[in-house]
C-alpha cells in the first residue's frame, strides 16, 4: 500500500483519481468534535448569496442547484449543518436553526451524493480507517465543515 503525505485541505480534496482504488484514511482533529463524509465524487462546491435569521430557513438564490444532504458551511452556520428540505425555489430548511441574527452573504453548499462513508471525528483525536476497498468511478472527495482544525493523510493502493 502506498501512503500519500498531502495532506487534504479545503482547496485540496480530492484524493483518489477516476478509476483509482481507495483503501482508506487517516485524519487528525485537533480541537471540537468534527464529521468528515468521504464521496464517490468530484463536485465542486456551490456558491450562493443566501439569507437568514437565527432560524433553519434560508433564501438562496437558485434552490434547484442544491439537494437535501448537502453540507452547509459560512458565518452564522453551526458545524455539520445540512440541508434538510428544499421549500421551493429560493428557499430551503437546513438540520439546525442558523446564529448570528440577520446575515446575508455567501454560503457554501457542499454536494455529498454517494456518500461512501461518514465518521464523527472526537476532539485531540487521531482515527486510521481502512479496508475500504472501493473502485472510484467518479474520484474521492473529502468534506468536513471543520477544515481549520482537521489534518487529513490519504492511504490508498
Amino acid at each position: 500500500m502506498k501512503y500519500s503525505s498531502t495532506k487534504v485541505t479545503e482547496t485540496n480534496k480530492v484524493i483518489s483519481d477516476v478509476g483509482g482504488q481507495f483503501e482508506g484514511v487517516q485524519v487528525f482533529n485537533g480541537s471540537d468534535t468534527a464529521i468528515l463524509y468521504i464521496a464517490d465524487n468530484t463536485s465542486d462546491v456551490i456558491l450562493q448569496v443566501s439569507s437568514y435569521n437565527n432560524d433553519p430557513t434560508i433564501t438562496v438564490e437558485d434552490s434547484s442547484q442544491l439537494t437535501v444532504g448537502d453540507l452547509v458551511t459560512g458565518a452564522g452556520i453551526p458545524l455539520n449543518a445540512t440541508i434538510a428540505s428544499i421549500t421551493n425555489a429560493t428557499e430551503i430548511e437546513l438540520s439546525v436553526s442558523t446564529t448570528g441574527g440577520d446575515t446575508t452573504g455567501p454560503i457554501e453548499y457542499h454536494p455529498l451524493s454517494n456518500t461512501i462513508a461518514k465518521f464523527h471525528i472526537a476532539a485531540d483525536t487521531t482515527y486510521f480507517f481502512r479496508g475500504f476497498g472501493v473502485v472510484c468511478r467518479n474520484g474521492i472527495k473529502i468534506v468536513s465543515s471543520d477544515w481549520d482544525n482537521l489534518e487529513v493523510f490519504v492511504l490508498h493502493n
